[in-house]
């Protein structure tokens, strides 16, 4: 009987240690704090949510989560050079970390680094394909580069993998017409008009060679 019991207490102690402890392997504290800058961040406290993730990654230095939750809470605030420097040392633990590349695009795109910020774009669908946000953006940044062609190609990317995306249909819409407001007359129509010359050309053609046998 005591031996069961030793037992279940044993078992019990192992699955309370894999609840309270992160999949990802951080400390239970560090990913509250961690937690908790998030929530502060949604709610606009910035300064709170700086402190937050900076005690998470004291406690875990390799935490590029939090690493990129300081990144965007600095860029929010408005901090662009602090939040490149917390972004690159996101990338720099973890190149792979798809959000923390969408992240570093937001935060290079206020600092008017636009070429840079397709790069991030770039790096982010290629190490994921079907991300819909980093379509998103890459579509967004060529629009407002004027690269509209290019944008509209990216928005069908993301209509393909998630017809709904919030506010996808409306910014193609926009790139579309901010495209054919500067495309020359000519180019726009060239099909029509030559198709047009053609069937002129012809009847005239035709109309000249009936001319000359009469």
């Amino acid at each position: 009987m005591e031996k069961n019991v030793c037992s279940c207490i044993f078992f019990t102690l192992i699955l309370a240690f894999f609840i309270i402890t992160p999949v990802h392997g951080y400390s239970a504290a560090a990913a509250s704090w961690y937690s908790s800058g998030l929530a502060l961040t949604d709610s606009g406290n910035y300064s709170e949510a700086m402190q937050a993730f900076e005690k998470a990654i004291a406690l875990e230095p390799d935490y590029f989560e939090a690493w990129n939750g300081k990144a965007d809470a600095l860029n929010r605030a408005k901090n662009y050079q602090d939040a490149l420097i917390a972004s690159n040392q996101t990338l720099l633990i973890n190149p792979e970390f798809v959000k923390g590349w969408i992240n570093h695009g937001y935060i290079l795109y206020n600092l008017g680094r636009y070429e840079d910020e397709l790069n991030a774009y770039d790096r982010a669908i290629e190490i994921d394909p079907t991300s819909t946000d980093a379509w998103f953006n890459q579509g967004y940044a060529l629009a407002a580069m004027g690269r509209y062609d290019e944008a509209l190609r990216s928005f069908d990317r993301v209509t393909g993998l998630d017809p709904l995306y919030p506010n996808l249909q409306e910014n193609r819409r926009i790139a579309e017409m901010n495209r054919d407001a500067v495309t020359p007359f000519l180019v726009k129509y060239a099909p029509w008009i030559v198709i047009s010359l053609i069937i002129i050309f012809g009847i005239g053609g035709w109309i000249y060679a009936k001319g000359k046998k009469n």
